[in-house]
């Protein structure tokens, strides 16, 4: 495996996160649009996921980079605007976990 380069590294991972931050920009500005009483409140879990989509998008950029894909700025922007939507997919194709069998739980 080739060596990792870590300021190339940590300017990828940033970029990432500023498409993360962008696509919460597009979210105020799009929520701004609309009238006060259906806009979204903006509670403490709006700001939690206003700061964790960022911190994702840089994640995975981060994840890519040790895996040792080639990641070019315009990508890693891309995987950081992206990121709702590709944990969203994730999540949606994951198999159910079956409940636990409460006769197990007795033995």
């Amino acid at each position: 495996m080739a060596s990792i380069d870590p300021l190339a590294t940590w300017q990828l991972v940033a970029i990432a996160a500023a498409g993360g931050f962008v696509w919460n920009m597009r979210d105020l500005w799009e929520d701004g649009k609309k009238s006060a009483d259906k806009r979204t409140s903006k509670d403490l879990r709006y700001w939690t996921f206003f700061v964790f989509w960022p911190c994702a998008g840089a994640a995975l950029a981060w994840l890519y980079i040790l895996d040792g894909s080639t990641l070019r700025p315009l990508l890693a922007f891309s995987v950081g605007l992206s990121i709702s939507s590709t944990l969203q997919t994730m999540v949606a194709k994951a198999p159910p976990v079956p409940p636990p069998n409460k006769e197990e739980k007795q033995e």
